[in-house]
């Protein structure tokens, strides 16, 4: 079995980037983003917590990435929202005029 691996921890996953490894998916659950990676990013995982050392130049461009994605999806989620409550209001006028 090949499950993924994920975190809802930005330095981790910004790790997890900057060591070369795939992010399959990045969900936002309330206020929280979940980042998902291949099951193989469990490794470096283990390196990260080992007090495994990267370049700081890669380090920092996969978290400004991931902070990017981040206000992406947020950014979306608002966008939806408010178009699901313009949806609704639309769907009560409609009703009420038909009353």
């Amino acid at each position: 079995m090949n499950q993924e691996y994920s975190t809802s921890e930005l330095e981790i996953a910004s790790f997890l980037k900057a060591r070369g490894n795939e992010l399959t998916d990045a969900r936002l659950l309330g206020r929280v983003v979940t980042f998902s990676f291949e099951a193989s990013a469990k490794q470096d995982v283990n390196a990260y917590f080992s007090g495994a050392t990267l370049p700081a130049t890669q380090l920092f461009e996969a978290h400004r990435s991931l902070r990017l994605l981040i206000r992406q999806l947020q950014a979306h989620n608002m966008t939806e929202n408010q178009e699901k409550r313009t949806d609704k209001q639309n769907d009560n006028t409609a009703l009420q005029l038909h009353q």
